[in-house]
């Protein structure tokens, strides 16, 4: 947590902007979705997941670094154990209450800036971030995605368009 005692000063109301997204492989030779996903407005992800055979994930890692600081780990053994992971599959991958992602395309989009002011309380530090998820079962991979996004100070009584 010593980053966050660097940057105490440099924190407060934020601007999001995605600079990069990439879609990776995960551990596993074979893949249970086929994923394309895309920036918009550099505050948007739209994505395509077309789960191809009904199954659950067991395992989950999500990583954070901030300006190339390790900032979070999480390493999960059945992410829909985890609260926040669960109610997410639910809601975006129609996933069952024993987390199934059921077969069949989805598409799904995401204001990161919105999720990240909800998520973060509307104040967080500033900097480069890299966000790094990969969940997948014994089988085959589910997602893998890696998202490098920049905080900014927000401008002074700025206002969301839309």
């Amino acid at each position: 947590m010593e980053i966050l005692k660097k940057n105490t000063m440099n924190r407060g109301k934020f601007k999001l902007k995605i600079l990069r997204l990439n879609l990776c492989k995960g551990p596993k030779r074979l893949d249970c979705c086929k994923i394309s996903a895309n920036v918009v407005n550099s505050t948007h992800l739209d994505y395509t997941i077309e789960i191809v055979k009904t199954n659950i994930p067991n395992r989950g890692k999500v990583s954070i670094t901030m300006n190339k600081q390790p900032l979070l780990r999480l390493q999960m053994k059945k992410p829909c154990d985890h609260l926040y992971m669960k109610g997410l599959f639910q809601t975006i991958l129609n996933a069952t209450q024993r987390c199934e992602f059921q077969k069949g395309k989805y598409h799904i989009d995401i204001d990161i800036d919105d999720v990240a002011k909800a998520y973060y309380g509307g104040e967080f530090l500033y900097g480069n971030m890299t966000f790094k998820s990969v969940f997948y079962n014994d089988e085959c991979n589910f997602s893998c995605t890696e998202i490098d996004a920049n905080f900014t100070p927000a401008p002074v009584n700025e206002k969301k368009k839309h």
